[in-house]
Parts: C-alpha cells; structure tokens; sequence
C-alpha cells in the first residue's frame, strides 16, 4: 500500500513538472524558429522544423540588450544586497532582541503584507518624485531594500538558533552587532540564499514600478526594454519570444543553483514560530 502510493505521488508530481516545463520548452522552440515570424504552427511543436539563431540576432542587433542587463544587474544586485543586510538586522532584533512592545510592532510589521503594491505605488512615486529620483536607477532600489516579508522569514529562521548559544556569546562580551554577524548570520545560509532568489526575481522581473519611474531608455531594466521592444515588434513572435527568453535566463540559472537552498530555507523558516 505504501509503494502504491508512493508510485501515485510520483506520477502526480511528474504530470506537474511536465505541465510546469513544456511552455518553456515550447517557448524556446519557437524562439529558434525563423518561420514562427511569419506563421505561427496549428499544432505547438517542441522542437522547430527550421532551427536558427535568427531571432536572436535580431534581437540583439536590435536593442541595446548590454545597457538593459547592465541596469536590472545594477538594480536587482543593490536592491538584493540591501534587502537581505537589513531584513536580516530587523529579524535578528525581533528573534533574539529584548525591548518593550516588540510583539506589537511584529504584528505591525506583519499588516505590510496586506498592502498590495498597487495601493503603495502612488506615494512611492510622489516620495520618489520629491527626493529627485525619478529616471533615476536609485528609485528602482532604495523603495525595495527593507520589507515586511523578508523580515518575517529572517525572524522566523532566526528563532530556530539556540538561545544558549546567543547567551554564551553576550556573556563573553560580545556586542549584539557581533553576535549578529559573528554567530547568527552564518547560520543563516539557507534563508539568506531563498530571499536572494526571491528578491532577485521580483526586481528583475519587475515592469509595473520601473515603467511608472523610468523614461530615459538609457535606464530601461531588461524586462521594460523588451516590454517596450515587444511592442514595436508587432506580431513577430519568434522575435518575441525571443526577447523573452533572454529575459528570464539568467534567473533560471540563479534558480538552478540555489534551489536546494531555497526548499530548506522556506521549510525551516515555516516550521519555526
């Protein structure tokens, strides 16, 4: 009974792969077709009849493709950074600090999470606007370096360290900086390596906030310079697809090599309250 249904789950899982996978792989298949420009097949096929590196010539050739990564590296990194230097500062104070009405101002932390972004935007854009950052790569930072959600996943992790070993620490002199990045941040490899994967893919897929803040193309991210490239292509969809494929590359290889931290960091840090 048993192996009956580990062998169930194991199909289940595999249909969810393949159901998860064969967009992609249908996406880079017609990114390789030169005819999908001109008619795109009845049947989707997962390997194009005429493969060719032409749509990414085109591509390439045709859009200052190095500025656009240059920028969402310069924004998806800073941004990445900050978030995890102080998402990881504000979870160590709320796991392991001692002050009145932390409780409290956790929750209130917590009720952030309900404002959809939607709602924020607005007066982000005025704070930004009146701070002088607008068509500036800064505004595309500073609003994302602090977060209710990456402060709840450090705390929640952070929880799980042994209070003897942060008690230990402070009678031996050290000073709650120390301890922080001493003792408690190197144990934190897991959940530091989600929220970096996790932080990376929200700022580097973001189009919404930098199409509102950025009208200089010379600081247009990847995905708003082929958002807007997409749109003067018309209907030409290996071109397209194309553009989208470079894209959301190097987040995949990010995926890929992080992945194994992301399952135990989100995990541990669900487990532990």
């Amino acid at each position: 009974v048993a192996r009956a249904r580990q062998i169930i789950i194991l199909v289940i899982l595999i249909l969810g792969a393949i159901t998860m996978l064969v967009p992609f792989e249908w996406m880079l298949a017609t990114s390789l077709s030169r005819s999908a420009n001109s008619a795109m097949p009845r049947i989707p096929t997962l390997w194009p009849a005429d493969p060719s590196f032409f749509n990414y010539k085109i591509s390439l050739s045709n859009l200052p493709i190095l500025t656009y990564y240059t920028n969402s590296l310069i924004v998806t990194t800073s941004a990445t950074l900050g978030l995890l230097l102080f998402s990881s500062m504000a979870g160590y104070a709320f796991a392991k600090g001692r002050f009145p009405g932390k409780t409290a101002l956790f929750v209130l932390l917590l009720t952030t999470l309900m404002i959809p972004f939607e709602m924020r935007m607005v007066p982000m854009y005025l704070e930004m606007r009146d701070l002088h950052l607008n068509d500036n790569l800064l505004a595309l930072i500073l609003p994302f370096v602090a977060g209710g959600f990456g402060t709840f996943l450090m705390r929640q992790y952070m929880s799980s360290i042994p209070d003897d070993l942060i008690d230990a620490a402070r009678m031996d002199g050290a000073s709650e900086f120390t301890i922080y990045w001493a003792v408690v941040l190197p144990l934190c490899g897991p959940v530091l390596a989600a929220l970096t994967v996790l932080s990376a893919l929200w700022r580097w897929n973001d189009v919404l906030w930098p199409l509102l803040i950025i009208s200089n193309n010379k600081l247009y991210t990847v995905t708003l310079g082929l958002a807007v490239a997409g749109r003067s292509q018309g209907t030409l969809t290996g071109i397209v697809l194309a553009n989208t494929t470079l894209a959301i590359l190097p987040i995949v290889v990010l995926y890929i090599f992080l992945q194994r931290f992301i399952v135990r960091g989100i995990m541990m840090s669900g487990l532990k309250g």
